[in-house]
């Protein structure tokens, strides 16, 4: 019988933790954004459905929000915004998109046109500082201000590259 009990108050124990989890979490927001469609536009609501970034973009790239998204205007420009709505960079467009994060970091659009890294969490890691950066590899990458863009003929799709003589190396920060 003493067993019965001891089970018994086990049990109730463990509905009573729970029920507390569970109605503990009903009551916190988290911190994402969702996107939403209005007219063949796109912007980003939160949990509570209160607009963060209005619907004035024709693309974006990101369904759901945790730290950063991205998002293109109607001239192309992809910009990043926080899970804040807050605008925090353009980004470098590559394969019809953002960017690939490569070893954590990838390359952004400062003034000027000059290229710098961020982290997937929306940090500015190295400025903006130069015409043109190639990604990380092996916590390295190579870097240069002279050269020009050039357009592989050879390929269909036309991919472009940056030609330059004076490529620097330079290693990722910690």
């Amino acid at each position: 019988m003493k067993e019965g009990r001891t089970l018994l108050k086990s049990s109730a124990t463990i509905v009573v933790l729970l029920a507390i989890l569970l109605f503990g979490s009903c009551q916190t927001t988290s911190k994402r954004l969702v996107m939403v469609e209005q007219n063949e536009l796109y912007g980003y609501v939160n949990d509570k459905g209160d607009t963060i970034i209005r619907c004035i973009y024709p693309m974006a790239f990101t369904d759901t929000i945790t730290h950063i998204g991205f998002v293109s205007d109607s001239n192309g420009v992809i910009k990043c915004f926080n899970n804040e709505g807050k605008f925090l960079f353009n980004v470098f467009q590559f394969d019809n998109g953002p960017d690939y994060p490569v070893e954590g970091l990838f390359r952004i659009v400062g003034e000027n046109n000059l290229i710098g890294f961020a982290d997937t969490l929306g940090n500015i890691v190295i400025a903006p500082q130069y015409q043109f950066a190639l990604p990380f590899k092996d916590g390295k990458t190579q870097v240069t201000n002279s050269g020009k863009m050039m357009k592989d003929s050879s390929n269909v799709d036309a991919h472009e590259y940056w030609q330059s003589d004076n490529w620097q190396v330079i290693t990722r920060p910690q």
